[in-house]
């Protein structure tokens, strides 16, 4: 820290070899002149990867990916103005989905604040109503003390953790700077460093936040629902029966197709009563299934959440009981299968598989089942499930990964911003590959990720479903009302990404059987960097799949419950 060349840089330098005591390996860097001391700090630290984002949205939802992949905060550094507002999307997701975040950004210094000055807004509370914690730092002077910016450091990253009392997410800290902001040299007063001298000679972080160590809590019988982030709580080698969300982690085989299951049982009562849990056990977030929150909001028995918190978990409002989220769900003496969830699921699945192996025409749903079987080959990876219809159609088609893989999806807040930019994160964190299956609508909301997986050297493969718009809405009620359906709501937009995608330097395919997009899959996960495949479907022939599946599943249930 001695050689900082002014006072700027020794406060972020501190700040820099703090985050990478704490843990901290990545850190997105968005341009600008302000945080130019933050960019330079992060830049010259060892250990800490800088990434390059051009935009403070993707940058933003690229550190929350790697953050994701990881369970360790990154960094997203950005300028001052309207630059902060552009990390709020993915602040929100990190609450939600209660993901590990740190927000640095410059900002004015006081007299440059509130009169007029250019680039200057009222950024310092910018964030609050979607961080964890937020501080507004003082403009960098040996009057404060240098342990003040370690463990200003220190608390922000155990807020993001959730080591202090709360779950993770988003921490802002917003860094006032004066001249000079590059690194030009400014007397400064080395002997501020004295009071840190136990830090400057070792190589621990200035402060270790620990907290409790997760309490098991006996589960002795009944279903368990799995959400979003489930696998934080429940053990992968759980022997009762689990109803998986695609984006709980905990979606392997003969752990999904709930959804299909319930389709049935709302008009069949054999299948109903012999679906009937003594007790429901919901571990971790929102669930992509209305159909399985209605059915837990129908049921008598008592209702357990773990995972409670802020945000609230307890869509059915039925609750007995809420855990908070240090525990850890351990088998009790009475745990065991629940004989006809777990038949009914595999008759379900297996009918479902059958008809959209046999289904020739690709289309969203088959797309995605001929994609998880090609990416099979590959020993590892994650599979990135986009919102609005990829990750409904992998959680309603009972499509599971493949063996070794992971699934990720940006379902705290459910948005279609970022997907892109935050399965970039994935790859650039894990180092294995990545699938990303994302909406044509959510590619446009995303274009300018395709610039930070430009930059990737390991396999990403972004499988944009095309279907001309936002096909989910044919779903509901506003499309019987054709006057404005279609314009307001479907959106059909007449682009094609392939050549989108080739302007940004990425591989790019437009396979036109499910033969050809298995091969361009297989292909893809050879190369070393990103490849965008592009699926032309319609939404009717995409809906009549779907619908296909389910008729299978049904014909097969109701033989079995009778």
């Amino acid at each position: 820290m001695r050689d900082a060349p002014n006072l700027n840089l020794a406060w972020t330098s501190l700040a820099a070899e703090e985050c990478r005591r704490l843990g901290v390996r990545h850190a997105v860097v968005s341009p600008g002149s302000r945080s130019a001391p933050l960019a330079v700090a992060f830049a010259r630290q060892p250990g800490i990867e800088v990434h390059v984002a051009h935009d403070e949205r993707g940058g933003a939802f690229m550190a929350l990916g790697i953050a994701q992949a990881t369970e360790v905060p990154a960094l997203a550094i950005m300028t001052s103005g309207t630059a902060v507002a552009n990390a709020l999307p993915a602040a929100v997701e990190a609450r939600m989905a209660r993901v590990p975040l740190l927000v640095f950004a410059a900002d004015r210094p006081p007299e440059l604040r509130d009169c007029g000055a250019n680039q200057s807004i009222p950024q310092a509370g910018l964030l609050d109503g979607a961080v964890r914690w937020s501080a507004d730092l003082p403009c960098p002077t040996t009057e404060v003390p240098a342990e003040y910016v370690l463990s200003t450091v220190d608390e922000a990253f155990a807020r993001a953790c959730g080591l202090s009392g709360g779950h993770a997410g988003a921490v802002h800290l917003n860094w006032q700077f004066r001249e000079p902001l590059a690194p030009e040299e400014r007397a400064w007063d080395r002997a501020w460093l004295g009071s840190i001298a136990r830090w400057t000679r070792g190589g621990a972080p200035w402060r270790t936040t620990l907290s409790v160590e997760p309490e098991p809590l006996a589960v002795d019988d009944g279903i368990v629902v799995a959400g979003l982030g489930a696998d934080r709580w429940l053990p992968g080698s759980w022997r009762g029966t689990v109803l998986a969300d695609a984006a709980s982690g905990r979606a392997d085989a003969g752990r999904v197709g709930a959804d299909l299951v319930l389709r049935t049982a709302a008009d069949c009562v054999p299948l109903a009563e012999a679906l009937a849990p003594p007790c429901i056990t919901m571990v971790g977030g929102g669930i992509a299934s209305r159909r399985i929150g209605e059915w837990v909001a129908r049921q008598p028995c008592p209702v357990v959440t773990v995972g409670a918190g802020d945000p609230r978990q307890d869509p059915s409002h039925r609750a007995a009981l809420a855990v908070s989220g240090g525990v850890t769900l351990v088998a009790g003496r009475g745990l065991r299968a629940h004989p006809a969830w777990t038949r009914a699921m595999r008759i379900a699945t297996a009918a479902a598989a059958r008809a959209l192996a046999a289904d020739t025409r690709l289309t969203e749903p088959t797309a995605i089942a001929t994609t998880m079987a090609a990416v099979a080959g590959a020993r590892c990876g994650t599979v990135f499930l986009g919102s609005s219809m990829p990750v409904r159609d992998a959680d309603f088609m009972a499509v599971a990964p493949p063996k070794g893989w992971t699934t990720a999806a940006n379902r705290g807040a459910s948005g279609i911003d970022g997907l892109i930019s935050t399965a970039t994160g994935h790859a650039a964190a894990s180092g294995a590959p990545v699938l990303a299956v994302v909406g044509d609508v959510s590619a446009l909301h995303d274009l300018n990720a395709l610039q930070l997986a430009s930059t990737l050297d390991v396999p990403l493969v972004i499988l944009v479903l095309n279907n001309d718009g936002g096909g989910i809405f044919r779903y509901l009620p506003i499309a019987r009302h054709a006057d404005v359906f279609e314009r307001l709501f479907a959106t059909p937009h007449g682009r094609t990404f392939a050549p989108v995608a080739r302007a940004f330097g990425l591989a790019a395919e437009s396979p036109r059987t499910r033969a050809a997009l298995g091969t361009a899959v297989r292909r893809a996960l050879r190369r070393r960097g990103a490849t965008l495949i592009e699926v032309t479907c319609t939404r009717e022939a995409s809906e009549r799949a779907r619908a296909e599946a389910v008729a299978a599943a049904d014909a097969a249930l109701r033989r079995s419950f009778r």
